[in-house]
């Protein structure tokens, strides 16, 4: 029997949804088990997007325009891609860095939320499988033995417990919104709401079990500098019903009864390194100076041998920064590495996203990608004023890059699968919440371009 035409638009239209969904969950996946998988399919992704965004009617009213942001990362996609021509063909003989690709990734954010546009409508959707697979990774990455050995736990799905714990705190800092979300929806049916919020909890719970047995000090930090953030943005932006209040009771609860179990551990794995580093920023405040703090504490041999290591590595690419402050050293900067200040640290990872970026672009790399995150935050938070995203979604989305922001000032993130796909979501996201502005008349559209 012949399908009629209702049945097979409702199969057509049913069948896209899955694939993107399906797409967007192998784009992030590195939140949960880690790969370069997010690379093959945005790749495979775009090209089809992109060919159907310029097909489109320019003066289409429903065709977005990039803006000037838009514009600069593809300015700075250029920039990159020439800058890395040049040095690779007149310095060959200097070689090139590794993971210099991933700076020329700005140049697809625009597209990227654009497909975001078009292909997830509905986002609820892929939110629930968002923390369905969390649940598992979290359960499946869960060393309760380690815990009570007072051991480092044993890395499951990512290459090391640093990343490891990267990931399982991007994840905790999304389930308290998603709660409130949740207790805020009077639509949804009562057993799906409160399985959706007990599973919430869950991976709380989990998550941070997982997060204190990886033994990741930065990521401590991290988590310590953004829980409380979000808390206080769950308290300011929703109204104070009895379902919100008790997300913030229980995750006060949560918090403490985690630091009060989890503080000897803590103390034993991080208490001499907080105590060095407090030296070490007395020891700038009093005037000692940067690289003479640094290199004093370097010759200390009380100081932790992993936080001595850094302070090499972080010592020497600012001292080799310091040589070509604005632009950087380009792609062309390892060769300088190997004549560095402390060659005992024995890494071409900097254990630093910021010294990352400036040791290749300098001034203007840390100033591009500090526009450009300022300019996502901006649209997600104008997206929220204006009733186009939920509350919710703004206090993932910034405690989330908050996090991130904290834990590059020791790792170096966003080398990794994680911090890549991270970024590139994060700055589609800004320009799909700039799209979705558009749409709703919130965003003025004064020429073809911007």
């Amino acid at each position: 029997m012949r399908e009629d035409s209702p049945s097979r638009y409702f199969s057509t239209v049913f069948a896209r949804d899955v694939i993107a969904h399906g797409l967007l969950l192998i784009f992030i996946s590195a939140v949960w088990i880690e790969s370069d998988a997010y690379r093959y399919v945005a790749l495979a992704s775009l090209l089809p997007v992109t060919i159907i965004y310029f097909r489109s009617d320019f003066r289409s009213e429903d065709k977005p325009l990039i803006g000037y942001i838009g514009l600069l990362c593809i300015a700075w996609g250029i920039y990159v891609a020439t800058r890395f021509l040049y040095d690779a063909t007149v310095y060959s003989e200097a070689g090139i860095g590794s993971s210099e690709g991933i700076y020329l990734f700005p140049l697809f954010y625009t597209i990227s939320g654009y497909a975001l546009l078009v292909g997830i409508r509905r986002p609820f959707i892929a939110v629930v499988a968002f923390v369905l697979i969390s649940f598992v990774a979290a359960a499946v990455s869960f060393d309760p033995m380690a815990i009570v050995e007072g051991r480092r736990a044993e890395v499951v799905l990512h290459e090391n417990p640093i990343h490891a714990a990267v990931a399982q705190g991007m994840v905790v800092l999304c389930m308290l919104p998603f709660a409130s979300y949740l207790l805020r929806r009077d639509d949804m049916r009562g057993i799906l709401r409160a399985g959706l919020v007990v599973l919430s909890f869950a991976i709380l719970f989990l998550g941070l079990a997982n997060i204190y047995a990886l033994e990741s000090k930065g990521v401590w930090a991290a988590l310590a500098a953004a829980l409380p953030v979000q808390l206080l943005l769950i308290a300011t932006m929703h109204s104070a019903r009895r379902g919100v209040l008790a997300i913030l009771g229980l995750a006060f609860v949560a918090v403490v009864v985690t630091v009060f179990v989890a503080w000897d551990g803590i103390r034993t794995v991080a208490g001499d390194t907080a105590e060095a580093m407090m030296e070490l920023l007395s020891a700038i405040a009093d005037g000692l100076g940067l690289l003479e703090s640094m290199e004093h504490a370097i010759r200390d041999y009380t100081v932790p041998e992993s936080l001595r290591e850094r302070l090499m590595l972080w010592a020497s690419a600012i001292l080799i920064w310091a040589e070509a402050p604005i632009f950087g050293q380009g792609v062309t900067w390892l060769d300088k590495w190997q004549t560095r200040a402390y060659p005992a640290a024995d890494y071409n990872l900097l254990h630093n996203g910021y010294l990352e970026i400036a040791i290749r672009y300098g001034v203007v790399g840390l100033i591009f990608y500090a526009v450009l995150f300022s300019w996502v935050i901006r649209q997600v938070w104008r997206a929220k004023r204006e009733g186009i995203v939920d509350s919710a979604v703004f206090n993932a989305f910034f405690c989330v890059f908050l996090f991130f922001c904290v834990t590059i000032f020791s790792n170096s993130n966003i080398r990794l699968a994680i911090g890549e796909s991270y970024l590139w979501f994060c700055g589609a996201f800004g320009f799909y919440c700039f799209y979705q502005r558009q749409r709703q008349g919130c965003v003025s559209r004064p020429t073809t371009w911007i």
